[in-house]
């Protein structure tokens, strides 16, 4: 687990209008919380947060007129352009209490069941676990190369460090790699529908009555 220390300042001014220009300053409105202490308004510099927070940094540790305390970082809020962070909620923690966070999952390899036709589709992108604030991994890298038509890749198979308790069913799906049978059928009615046309070719334009008429002998 990544921890960054960070210099932050108590802000006095609430509100849209304070915290735009806190921004424009290069200032993060931050709100601290949490072990029933009444809530704290600071300001961290907005460069090293999103220095923080590329690198992977799960928790704090914030200077505030000379006292460092560790925050889990709880939330972030960012722009509409989904890149700069314009808000942050910090949560106080003990560094041997248990927290519950949300940790991502990327696959790694291309499953066998490629190779066959099948396409593999992950349902699960995020996991929530509970572990030692000190203890919280990185994103999880599972090998899906083993995978094969109409296998799955569950919760119980991920590979968590020791101490670390996913917040979901064990058996709760991760990633399929699923069998595109759906095509095989269109495909065969198609040719079948094709052949019947040739059997039989179609009659294009108006008949005439003689025709008809020798039609019907």
């Amino acid at each position: 687990m990544k921890t960054v220390q960070i210099k932050g300042e108590p802000r006095q001014a609430r509100g849209t209008r304070a915290a735009r220009a806190l921004r424009k300053a290069g200032r993060l409105p931050v709100v601290i919380y949490g072990h029933g202490e009444a809530p704290e308004a600071v300001a961290l510099v907005q460069h090293d947060v999103e220095v923080a927070l590329k690198h992977g940094a799960r928790t704090l540790q914030v200077d505030v007129n000379g006292t460092v305390k560790p925050y889990l970082i709880k939330e972030v809020q960012y722009d509409h352009f989904a890149t700069t962070p314009i808000h942050m909620d910090l949560a106080r923690v003990d560094l041997n209490e248990r927290v519950r966070v949300r940790i991502g999952i990327e696959l790694r390899g291309v499953p066998k069941g490629i190779h066959d036709g099948g396409v593999l589709d992950q349902s699960m992108g995020q996991i929530e676990i509970e572990c030692v604030v000190t203890e919280i991994p990185d994103t999880l890298h599972p090998v899906v190369t083993h995978l094969g038509l109409g296998e799955s890749l569950y919760v119980k198979d991920l590979p968590l460090p020791p101490g670390v308790t996913p917040i979901a069913d064990p058996n709760d799906r991760v990633a399929t790699v699923r069998v595109l049978a759906a095509e095989v059928p269109t495909a065969v009615a198609v040719t079948e529908e094709v052949e019947g046309a040739a059997a039989e070719p179609e009659r294009i334009g108006r008949i005439r009555k003689d025709e008809e008429a020798e039609e019907e002998k």
